[in-house]
């Protein structure tokens, strides 16, 4: 099933249980996937598979997913640091290239230099150097 998302509203079980129900293409759908709670917005395509129960459309797999946010917050602070730290490495791998450095050493060389690029980058105190 494909439609656009017209409306999400939260909804608990007498026992505590969580689900959010979605208005799609005039139909209510139930969704209780606990990943997914929270990350479904009003109009979002969705492609989805659902299961009825009695009058009830359970949603029982969300496809296409990438766009939906589930990552856990702080995300895209992590990965912008992996990003930084990547690039660090590569610089330092590019000034020890060729260098006389054993291979042996030139690991921890590089991750030292690469360190010291990195808290440039961030704009760290890096004292008298």
């Amino acid at each position: 099933m494909k439609g656009e998302v017209e409306k999400v509203w939260k909804n608990e079980t007498e026992d505590g249980r969580k689900y959010e129900v979605f208005l799609i293409n005039g139909e209510r759908y139930s969704l209780w996937e606990e990943d997914y709670l929270d990350h479904i917005q009003p109009g979002q395509p969705l492609e989805f598979d659902f299961k009825e129960s009695g009058e009830y459309k359970n949603i029982t797999r969300i496809y296409g997913n990438d766009d939906i946010e589930t990552k856990e917050p702080g995300y895209e602070d992590r990965k912008a640091k992996r990003i930084v730290r990547m690039s660090c490495l590569r610089s330092a791998s590019k000034v020890l290239s060729g260098s006389r450095i054993p291979c042996d050493n030139r690991a921890g060389k590089t991750i030292e230099i690469a360190k010291e690029f990195e808290k440039y980058v961030n704009e760290e105190d890096l004292g008298d150097r």
